[in-house]
C-alpha cells in the first residue's frame, strides 16, 4: 500500500525511543513512517490507516499492551491479519519465536538493527505480499464494490467499538432458490440479480450503516436500531422480491439479529442472523425471521444430534417401527412401512421431525435408510422361520443413495444374504428426488423392479407434484399423503384426490391413502377405490415385537 506521495508505509510499533528513531532514520528516505510507543496505540494508528500501511514492524516487550496482545487482536481481525507483521527481538528466544509465529507474525529482525538485512525483509516481504493480493482485493468484493466477508466483520467491530451507547440491528439476507435461479438464467442475470440486492439495500439504508457480501447469495448489514424501519419490515406480508426475465421474480428472505451486543463478535451475530434465516428459507409466505434464545437452544441441540448420530449408529440406538398397511375393504394386514426411532442417551425418544431433517441435510439419511433396510430384511428372514404371516414392507431410500454406483449391489446383498424373496420388500422414494438426473435414477429403479423389488411413490401431493412422473418414472403403488385425507371435508379437494386415485389406478398402480384415522375417512377412501390405507384407524407405529402380533 501507498500513501498520497506514491511511497509504501511502514508502521513501527517500539516503546524504546531511541530504537525507534533508529528504524526511523533507516527507513524514512524509502517509506512513509508512523510511530507507536505501544500496542494499544499502535493498533489505533493501525485501525485508522491500514489501508495505506504495507508492513508493521513491532517490538514484544511493551508496556500497556505487549506485541503478544497486538498479534491477537490483529490474528483476530480478519482484514488487518492481511497486513504482515515483522516481530523485532533482541534474545534468540525459540520460544518467543513460536509463539509469535502462532499469533501470524510474518518474520523477524534481531536487535541491534542492520541496516540493509531491516531493508531487504521489508522489501522482500511488500513485494511477496503485493505480487499475490493487495488489500483492496480483500476489502472490496469484485463484483458488488461493497465490503467482502472479512471486511464487514473488521468494519462492523468498528463501528460497534465506536458506539458503545448505541443500538444496532444486524440483518443477513438470501435470494431463495439462488442456485435454480443460474441454472435457468444463467450467470449474467444471476449476478444483475445480486447487483440488485445491493441497489435494493443503498435504497433501504439506515444512516451510518455497514453492508457487505456475506455469501455466494447472501448479503448482511449492520445499522442503528430504527423501530420504525423494522416495524415497517415485520409488518410487510408481501415478499421482498427481485426481477427475473420473462416475468420471474426471485424471492428475498431474512434473518435478523436485535440489539446486537458490543462486546460479542460479529461473526457471532452473523451466526445468530443465519440460524433466524434457516427457520424461513424454504417456507412459504415468511420471508423474516427474528433470532432469539430458543433458536439458540434448537441449534446447540441440533448440533448435539450431530455429534452423537454416528456413534448411534454403531451402538444400536436406532429402533425399527413398522406402521401396518390394511385392505381398505376387508381390513386384512398386506404390508407395512418400515419407520426409524430413535431414544438418544442424552435427550430421551427423539421426534422424527426432530431428527430426520438433520440427517437429511448432512447425508446421513443414507446411512440410516439402508440400516433399515438391512435390519427389515434380517426381520424377515427370522420371522419366516418362525412361520409367521409375511407380508411387504415397505423402506425409505434416499436420492443420494440411489445415485451411488455400488447402489444395486450394496442394497440386493441383505436380500440375497437372508434368502429373502425381492417381493417381500418394497423401496419408498419421494417426490422431491427426481427433480434432477431423472433418466439415471429411472433406470436404477427399473433394474429394481426387473430384480423383483416394487417401487412407491410417498408423499405423493405434498410439494408441486406433475402427473408427468407416472409416465417417466417405473412405479408400482403410489402413497396419497395424510394431507389430501384430512382435506375430504373439503368438496372441492375430495374431487381431486378422486381423479387422482383414477388416473392412477388407469396407469396400472396400486393406491394407498396414508393418515386413515377415522371410520368416516375410511370409508370415503374406499368409495374412491383406494386399495389399502394406512393410519391411526387400524395403528400407530409399532416396535418389532408388538408388530410381531399382527403376522400370526
Amino acid at each position: 500500500m501507498s500513501n498520497e506521495s506514491g511511497r509504501r508505509s511502514v508502521l513501527i510499533v517500539e516503546d524504546n525511543e531511541l530504537n525507534r528513531e533508529m528504524l526511523c532514520a533507516m527507513l524514512e528516505d524509502r517509506y512513509h513512517v508512523y510511530q507507536a510507543e505501544n500496542g494499544k496505540e499502535g493498533l489505533e494508528v493501525l485501525q485508522k490507516h491500514y489501508r495505506n500501511i504495507s508492513i508493521v514492524v513491532l517490538d514484544v516487550q511493551m508496556p500497556v499492551m505487549n506485541g503478544y496482545e497486538f498479534l491477537k487482536v490483529v490474528k483476530e481481525d480478519e482484514l488487518l491479519k492481511e497486513i504482515p507483521v515483522i516481530v523485532a527481538t533482541g534474545s534468540n528466544d525459540v520460544e518467543e519465536e513460536e509463539r509469535c509465529l502462532e499469533l501470524g507474525a510474518t518474520d523477524f529482525v534481531v536487535k541491534p538493527y542492520k541496516r540493509n538485512i531491516v531493508l531487504k525483509r521489508i522489501s522482500n516481504i511488500i513485494r511477496l505480499r503485493e505480487s499475490a493480493s493487495t488489500l483492496r482485493e480483500v476489502e472490496y468484493d469484485d463484483l458488488t464494490g461493497i465490503f467482502t466477508r472479512q471486511a464487514f466483520f473488521h468494519h462492523a467491530q468498528r463501528v460497534l467499538r465506536e458506539n458503545p451507547d448505541v443500538k444496532f440491528t444486524l440483518a443477513i439476507s438470501d435470494i431463495q432458490d439462488f442456485t435454480l435461479v443460474k441454472e435457468r438464467y444463467g450467470t449474467k442475470v444471476a449476478n444483475e440479480l445480486l447487483l440488485q440486492n445491493v441497489a435494493l439495500m443503498r435504497r433501504a439504508q439506515v444512516e451510518n450503516y455497514i453492508y457487505g457480501r456475506y455469501d455466494d447469495n447472501q448479503f448482511v448489514v449492520i445499522a442503528p436500531s430504527s423501530e420504525r424501519y423494522m416495524e415497517t419490515r415485520r409488518k410487510n406480508k408481501g415478499a421482498l422480491t427481485l426481477p427475473l426475465p420473462e416475468e420471474g421474480v426471485a424471492v428475498l428472505k431474512f434473518g435478523v439479529k436485535r440489539d446486537v451486543r458490543h462486546d460479542i463478535p460479529v461473526r457471532e451475530h452473523c451466526r445468530h442472523a443465519l440460524m433466524a434465516l434457516d427457520t424461513v428459507k424454504h417456507v412459504y409466505g415468511q420471508n423474516y425471521a427474528w433470532f432469539d434464545d430458543n433458536m439458540q437452544k434448537f441449534y446447540d441441540r441440533r448440533v448435539a444430534i450431530e455429534r452423537s448420530m454416528v456413534n448411534a449408529l454403531k451402538r444400536d440406538e436406532f429402533q425399527i417401527y413398522y406402521q401396518p398397511k390394511h385392505d381398505s375393504r376387508t381390513g386384512r394386514l398386506v404390508g407395512a412401512e418400515a419407520l426409524v426411532r430413535w431414544t438418544h442417551p442424552e435427550f430421551g425418544f427423539l421426534s422424527p421431525a426432530e431428527f430426520i431433517p438433520v440427517f437429511e441435510q448432512t447425508g446421513f439419511i443414507s446411512e440410516v435408510d439402508f440400516y433399515a433396510w438391512k435390519r427389515t430384511c434380517q426381520n424377515q428372514r427370522k420371522w419366516q422361520e418362525r412361520g409367521l404371516h409375511i407380508v411387504p414392507i415397505s423402506v425409505n431410500c434416499s436420492r443420494s443413495e440411489l445415485l451411488q454406483n455400488d447402489f444395486l449391489r450394496k442394497w440386493f446383498k441383505p436380500i440375497k444374504d437372508n434368502m429373502l424373496s425381492p417381493e417381500c420388500m418394497h423401496l419408498e422414494v419421494t417426490e422431491s428426488l427426481f427433480s434432477e438426473q431423472l433418466d439415471r435414477l429411472a433406470k436404477v429403479l427399473r433394474e429394481c423392479q426387473q430384480r423383483g423389488v416394487k417401487i412407491e411413490l410417498d408423499d405423493f401431493g405434498t410439494g408441486y407434484s406433475s402427473l408427468s412422473m407416472f409416465q417417466l418414472l417405473p412405479l408400482d403403488l403410489v402413497k396419497f399423503d395424510m394431507a389430501f385425507v384430512k382435506g375430504l371435508d373439503n368438496p372441492r379437494q375430495a374431487q381431486v384426490m378422486a381423479a387422482c386415485v383414477r388416473l392412477v389406478r388407469s396407469l396400472g398402480m396400486e393406491v394407498t391413502a396414508e393418515g386413515v384415522e377415522t371410520s368416516e375417512q375410511l370409508y370415503k377412501v374406499k368409495r374412491m377405490g383406494i386399495d389399502t390405507v394406512q393410519g391411526y384407524y387400524y395403528s400407530h407405529p409399532l416396535p418389532k415385537e408388538e408388530f410381531e402380533k399382527f403376522l400370526v
